[in-house]
């Protein structure tokens, strides 16, 4: 039964180039798939959540996942991906005319790392909150949370990380230690 409902949910959200429509069987108030894997790729973006159980709310429009595992990426550039501690959880839309993460809030021990096109790892960060901000391309970062870029690393109380741009705003009580950059030979 709950390998039917993981298919239909699915097969909702995975039908991007064809317009969608929902299935009449409504699921259940707090009813849990176990080991929930849901993707999507379009030209421009792909993305992919996995948990280890997920409940999904009956107008299907959020989804909370435990132990969630978040990774965003346009072709095998700039792979972000999200991850928390093994309780922690994570909240997410999905815009239902582009099939692409509107919001995605997870909490407890956040980890975020992204990496280029070669593999080596750009941003990484630490946080007991980070919220994604799909449209903006933005992710949030709140409860203590520490970025490194390179050999750069900043503290504040709320880091702004800006995927496409690699851009981090840090707003309140900033500390933070830079090193010039070194030249690729």
């Amino acid at each position: 039964m709950k390998k039917f409902i993981l298919i239909i949910f699915s097969l909702l959200f995975l039908s991007c180039q064809q317009k969608t429509t929902t299935d009449s069987r409504s699921f259940s108030e707090g009813e849990k798939v176990e080991k929930f894997s849901l993707s999507h790729s379009d030209k421009s973006e792909e993305w992919r959540v996995l948990g280890k159980t997920a409940t999904i709310s009956p107008d299907r429009k959020k989804t909370s996942i435990t132990n969630p595992k978040l990774t965003i990426g346009a072709g095998k550039s700039k792979v972000l991906t999200l991850q928390t501690a093994e309780d922690g959880v994570a909240e997410f839309t999905v815009d239902e005319q582009t099939k692409r993460i509107n919001s995605l809030t997870a909490t407890k021990e956040v980890v975020i790392v992204q990496k280029d096109e070669k593999g080596r790892i750009v941003f990484k960060s630490t946080s007991e909150k980070a919220v994604y901000e799909g449209k903006e391309r933005v992710v949030i970062l709140t409860g203590n949370p520490i970025v490194q870029q390179g050999k750069n690393k900043f503290r504040g109380e709320i880091i702004r990380y800006f995927v496409d741009q690699g851009k981090i705003v840090v707003t309140g009580k900033v500390r933070g230690t830079t090193f010039p950059e070194e030249e690729e030979e």
